[in-house]
């Protein structure tokens, strides 16, 4: 083969790998809460939160509690004791970053529990 048809050879098959990998990066699995826990949880058990919207990718409204042993527990979004346990990790990250600790501060007790 010609230098040249080295090269367009070289060139299709990089199009095909990056299309090849363009497609798999889009089919990222979402994970998401399918149902929720009624039962309440003590807030100091909790160290972070985060919301799931239904209809962005998920089917349902929950929050998603971690807790210091890194478990996470999907409980309603709607429910009052869930917004103090929501307010109670915002002071906690309110009180680092006032004392400017690292995010990973919250989670130094879980980590040391697995060495």
């Amino acid at each position: 083969m010609a230098p040249s048809g080295d090269a367009k050879l070289l060139f299709c098959i990089f199009f095909i790998s990056c299309c090849c990998l363009t497609v798999t990066l889009a089919e990222v699995p979402v994970d998401c809460c399918l149902s929720v826990a009624k039962q309440q949880v003590l807030k100091h058990a909790i160290v972070d939160y985060r919301r799931q919207v239904a209809g962005q990718g998920c089917s349902l409204n929950a929050t998603i509690l971690v807790t210091r042993r890194q478990m996470q527990l999907c409980v309603p979004a709607n429910e009052q004791w869930v917004e103090k346990i929501v307010k109670h990790v915002e002071k906690l990250r309110e009180h680092c970053r006032k004392n400017k600790y690292k995010v990973a501060f919250l989670y130094i007790s879980a980590s040391k529990s697995f060495l």
